[in-house]
């Protein structure tokens, strides 16, 4: 089955949840903590992050849809982005690289 990757606060993760993105806590601009992609928590993991005031974590996660599914979705939300950003200047360097960093994160 495919996965997806979720951003979700630490009140939803569990233990055995695989980290999607790695993981880097700061405390004035020093790295206190850093777990790399595909880490496994555990229950002391989470605490641990609790301890180090994490808010969220990106986490894999099952992804049920079929792929027609999953394609009609991406298409889905490129529409609905195309919609919101119409009046917008396509040619704009930044207006584009912000549209598709929106576009990346939707497909997550």
């Amino acid at each position: 089955m495919a996965v997806r990757l979720r951003y979700l606060p630490l009140s939803a993760l569990t233990p055995g949840m695989a980290l999607g993105r790695p993981l880097v806590i700061t405390d004035r601009g020093r790295i206190t903590l850093r777990l790399p992609a595909g880490h496994l928590l555990t229950e002391p993991g989470l605490e641990q992050l609790l301890a180090h005031h994490a808010e969220y974590a990106c986490v894999e996660v099952e992804d049920p849809r079929t792929d027609e599914a999953r394609q009609a979705d991406e298409e889905k939300q490129e529409a609905r982005l195309r919609e919101i950003f119409r009046f917008a200047d396509p040619d704009s360097p930044e207006i584009a690289a912000f549209f598709n960093a929106l576009l990346a994160y939707r497909k997550l």
